[in-house]
């Protein structure tokens, strides 16, 4: 008998057949292939929801050694996309969960975590991190490895003048690339920093960042200066 006239005899019994035998035979012929179909089709709606649907990040920051307090959600992320952002589709994305010691060997920091050590390295890399907040010791470390920018092709000469007349300023060599941040109420107000103890703080701008308008107005935001 030829392959196809038994195909369809088969079907024909399969028809005619009681249901347990219709369940079994579709467990032993379609089963697996119906679920890996079901299983490429959920996953490609997903990936392609997440992204037509994907909120483009605006700024990445990152607060190294810091908590968030309950209201820093509102006074400084969603205050400052308010002010900042044209579209409502658009955000800022605020990381105050990286812990990272100065000194590996130190005790008293909460955690160090080799995993946000290679988190921040592969953000700078990739030019993916706009604004970097820390203690003097862990923005000094980063200072030695080159990875801020001069802070007069970012934010207002004048203004880099005014606050290294202040004593404000971190130094590469005689670049400036880091501005003292200890007196910038919103920031103190809701963030705690919790590095080593009777450290300043600084911020700075990575290198490679493609977002520098928006970064340098959140510092001037964070400073009351906008």
């Amino acid at each position: 008998m030829p392959l196809m006239d038994e195909f369809r005899e088969e079907r024909e019994q399969i028809k005619k057949a009681p249901l347990p035998q219709k369940l079994q035979y579709f467990k032993d012929y379609y089963l697996l292939p119906t679920l890996f179909i079901a299983f490429v089709t959920i996953v490609s709606i997903l990936l392609l929801r997440s992204t037509i649907f994907k909120r483009p990040e605006s700024l990445y920051i990152t607060m190294i050694n810091f908590t968030a307090e309950d209201a820093a959600e509102e006074n400084v992320k969603q205050a400052f996309e308010k002010q900042a952002l044209s579209s409502k589709k658009d955000y800022i994305a605020i990381d105050s969960n990286t812990y990272i010691a100065a000194d590996t060997q130190e005790s008293d920091l909460i955690k160090y975590g080799y995993e946000d050590e290679q988190k921040l390295l592969s953000l700078v890399m990739s030019g993916s991190l706009d604004f970097v907040v820390s203690g003097q010791d862990v923005i000094e470390r980063y200072i030695k490895q080159d990875w801020f920018d001069d802070l007069r092709t970012i934010i207002d000469p004048a203004l880099v003048e005014s606050l290294e007349g202040e004593g404000k300023l971190l130094y590469a060599g005689d670049v400036p690339v880091a501005v003292c941040v200890d007196d910038a109420a919103l920031l103190t107000a809701n963030y705690t920093y919790n590095g080593k103890e009777g450290e300043s703080l600084y911020a700075a701008f990575p290198a490679g960042s493609k977002r520098r308008e928006l970064a340098a107005g959140f510092l001037l935001f964070l400073m009351g200066k906008e």
